[in-house]
C-alpha cells in the first residue's frame, strides 16, 4: 500500500465519568454532549484544526500547528466550563484533553499511529477539566506561551515501547500562582516509570545494605522483640492433657511408709533418698491408666550407702515400667557417673529459655535433644519430641547425636506463649498413699517436679496458685514442672509457633555456618519479595500521576503487609521487611530522579 504520512498536532478529549452519567439520564446526557461537541466543533475549526472522529464521549482532532492545538485545548475548557456552571454538579460533563506531535499514517479522513495512541494516554492521565501535553509539545510552545508548566514525569503507558514525558498545563491564574512560576522551568519530579533494569538494581543495592545493617538490628534484639510481639498475639488458654504431681516443702509428714510411721526426711535435706518412693509412685500412675510420666529432677551420681541403695530401688522401678512397656521420660542435666538410672529410662534435655527476663507472657524452647552439656549424646527422644511427633503424626528418629522428625525438621527455637496455667496439681503424697482420683491421670502425660519458692522457680504472668495475675500481693511465678506442662501441653495442641531462621549476624572466627547461611538466604528472600511487591504497587499506583499518591499507597501496603505477617503462625524478623521497605522505597525514588534529570 501507498501510505501517506504527515507530522501533526494530536489532540484527543473524553468526558470524566461518561458511564455515570449515562446511567444517571441518558437523554439529558446525549443533549449535554451534543452541545458540547457544537462548541468544541466550532473552536477547534477557528483555530485551523480539523475534526478527526467522535466516537462516543471521545472526540480526536488535529492541527498543523501545536501552539493552535495548546490554545484551542484552553479555549475548549474555558468554553466548557462556563456552561457547566449552568448545570447541577451531578449532571456537568467535564473533559480531559491530551496532545501530543506525532508522525501519523492518513487514510481517507483517519490518522492512524503512536502518536494517535500516545494523545489518548496524556488524555487519561489529565485532571478532569485539565491538558496534559507529551514533551515534544512542550518544546514547541514552552517560549511561545505564556503558561505554566508542571513537570509530571516520565510516563509508562498502554503499548508504547518506550516512557513519555507528560506536563500539565497551568493556565488559570489561580493555579499558575499556587502551582508552578511560568517565568521558570518546569520543577523536577521523581518519574514513577521504571525499567526492569532499574528494578533490578534497586534491588541489588537493598539487599546489600540490608546484609550490612541487619547484624546490627540483630544485636539491638529488635527481630526477637518482634517475634515475641507476634507471640503475644496469638495467647491461648491451655486445655487440661497435663497433670502435674508436686512434691512441697512438708510433703513428707504426710507420706505414709510401709511399717505404719511417718519416718520419711525432707526432701530439701535428702533429695537422693526420695528415689526409693518413685518407684511406688510410677507403679500406682500405672494402675491408674496414665499415659507417660515425666521427672522433672536432675538425678545426680550417689555416693553412701543409703543413697546408693535408695537408686538400686528406683532402677528396679524403672525395669518394672520398661517391662510393662510404661514410658518413664527423665529430664534435667544427664550426669555421667551414674548410668543406670538413664539406661532404664527415656532420656530428654528439656530447656526453656528465656533472652528477655521482663517479657514474661513468651517463652522458647532450646537446644532440645541435642547434646546434653555434660557431652553425653542423646540415645532416645524426649518428652517434648514424642508429644510433637505424635501432634504432627510423625516418627522421632536418633541421628549424629541429635533427634529429628521423618518429614519435618524439628525448629532451632520453639516458640511458646501462655496465659495461664489451668492444669491439675496432685501431692505427691496421695499418689504414693494410692488415695489421688484416677480421673486425674487416666490418658494424661504426667509430671512430677518441685512446688518450693526457692527451688527452680521461674517468673511468668500469672501466678498458679490462685490466678490472681493482676494482684501486687501475689508473687508472679510459677515453678519450672508447670513451665514445662505448659510447653508440653501447647506442643500437644498445635499452640505453638515456628520461627524462620532469618536474624542474619556477621559470621565469627569460625567463618559462615550452616545456621548462618540459613538466615542470609531467608533475609535475601524477605528482601527480595518485599521489593517485588512494592514495585508492582508503585506499577498500579503510579497511573494516577501523584507521586504523593503512589509512594503513600507503597507505604499502606507495607504496613498491611506486616500486620498479615504478624497473626500468622510462623514467626518472621518483622524488622527485616520493614528495614527492606524503607530501603528499597528511598533508593528506588532516587534512582527514578537520577534518571529523571539525566531525561531533562
Amino acid at each position: 500500500m501507498d501510505l501517506r504520512r504527515k507530522l501533526a498536532a494530536i489532540l484527543s478529549a473524553d468526558v470524566k465519568g461518561y458511564s455515570r452519567l449515562m446511567g444517571d439520564d441518558e437523554e439529558a446526557t446525549v443533549r449535554t454532549i451534543t452541545s458540547y461537541r457544537k462548541v468544541m466543533n466550532a473552536l477547534i475549526q477557528s483555530h485551523r484544526g480539523r475534526v478527526v472522529d467522535a466516537p462516543g464521549d471521545n472526540l480526536l482532532a488535529e492541527f498543523s500547528s501545536a501552539v493552535d492545538a495548546v490554545q484551542c485545548a484552553i479555549k475548549i475548557q474555558e468554553e466548557l466550563e462556563t456552561k457547566n456552571s449552568e448545570l447541577p454538579d451531578p449532571r456537568r460533563m467535564v473533559f480531559r484533553i491530551g496532545i501530543n506531535i506525532g508522525d501519523v499514517i492518513i487514510e481517507g479522513d483517519e490518522i492512524y499511529g503512536d502518536g494517535v495512541n500516545i494523545a489518548a494516554r496524556l488524555e487519561s492521565l489529565a485532571d478532569p477539566g485539565g491538558i496534559c501535553i507529551s514533551g515534544t509539545v512542550y518544546d514547541q510552545v514552552k517560549r511561545k506561551l505564556g503558561l505554566g508548566y508542571d513537570f509530571m514525569g516520565e510516563q509508562s503507558v498502554k503499548n508504547i515501547a518506550e516512557p513519555v514525558r507528560a506536563y500539565r498545563i497551568m493556565w488559570r491564574d489561580e493555579d499558575i500562582a499556587r502551582g508552578v512560576d511560568k517565568k521558570r522551568e518546569p520543577r523536577e519530579q521523581p518519574a514513577r516509570a521504571k525499567t526492569k533494569k532499574g528494578l533490578i538494581k534497586s534491588i541489588i543495592i537493598t539487599c546489600f545494605l540490608m546484609i550490612v545493617i541487619m547484624p546490627l538490628i540483630n544485636h539491638m534484639k529488635i527481630n526477637l522483640l518482634t517475634k515475641i510481639w507476634q507471640c503475644r498475639l496469638t495467647l491461648l488458654s491451655n486445655s487440661m492433657d497435663v497433670t502435674v504431681v508436686t512434691i512441697e516443702k512438708d510433703e513428707n509428714k504426710k507420706m505414709n511408709v510401709k511399717d505404719g510411721r511417718n519416718a520419711v526426711s525432707s526432701f530439701t535435706k535428702d533429695p537422693k533418698l526420695w528415689r526409693r518412693y518413685h518407684s511406688t509412685v510410677i507403679k500406682n500412675l500405672y494402675e491408674m491408666g496414665a499415659g507417660v510420666v515425666g521427672f522433672d529432677f536432675w538425678f545426680s551420681p550417689a555416693y553412701d550407702d543409703s543413697t546408693k541403695q535408695a537408686t538400686k530401688e528406683f532402677i528396679q522401678g524403672l525395669k518394672w515400667a520398661k517391662g510393662n512397656k510404661f514410658p518413664v521420660v527423665l529430664g534435667q542435666f544427664r550426669n555421667t557417673q551414674d548410668q543406670g538410672i538413664y539406661k532404664e529410662a527415656d532420656w530428654g534435655y528439656i530447656s526453656v529459655h528465656r533472652d528477655l527476663m521482663w517479657t514474661n507472657e513468651v517463652t522458647y524452647l532450646m537446644a532440645w535433644d541435642k547434646l546434653d552439656l555434660s557431652g553425653v549424646r542423646v540415645e532416645k527422644p524426649s518428652l517434648f519430641v514424642q508429644a510433637l511427633a505424635k501432634k504432627l503424626r510423625l516418627n522421632p528418629t536418633v541421628e549424629d547425636g541429635g533427634v529429628r522428625l521423618i518429614g519435618k525438621t524439628i525448629p532451632r527455637r520453639l516458640w511458646l506463649a501462655f496465659s495461664e496455667t489451668p492444669f491439675v496439681r496432685v501431692p505427691y503424697h496421695e499418689v504414693y498413699n494410692g488415695v489421688a482420683d484416677k480421673k486425674l491421670f487416666s490418658g494424661k502425660i504426667v509430671l512430677i517436679g518441685l512446688w518450693m519458692k526457692d527451688t527452680d522457680d521461674f517468673r511468668v504472668p500469672f501466678s498458679p496458685t490462685d490466678f490472681t495475675p493482676y494482684d501486687s500481693k501475689d508473687p508472679y511465678s510459677m515453678p519450672g514442672v508447670f513451665l514445662f506442662a505448659n510447653a508440653i501441653n501447647q506442643i500437644i495442641n498445635g499452640y505453638y509457633h515456628i520461627e524462620v531462621n532469618d536474624e542474619w549476624s556477621w559470621p565469627t572466627d569460625r567463618g559462615l555456618s550452616v545456621t548462618n547461611l540459613e538466615s542470609l538466604l531467608f533475609l535475601l528472600i524477605e528482601t527480595i519479595t518485599t521489593c517485588m511487591l512494592l514495585f508492582f504497587v508503585y506499577v498500579l499506583a503510579e497511573r494516577k500521576g501523584n507521586a504523593k499518591f503512589t509512594y503513600s499507597l507503597m507505604g499502606i501496603v507495607t504496613i498491611l503487609f506486616i500486620i498479615a505477617l504478624a497473626i500468622t503462625p510462623i514467626l518472621f524478623g518483622l524488622a527485616n521487611f520493614l528495614c527492606a521497605s524503607l530501603l528499597f522505597t528511598l533508593i528506588f525514588s532516587r534512582r527514578t530522579s537520577v534518571k529523571d534529570r539525566g531525561v531533562r
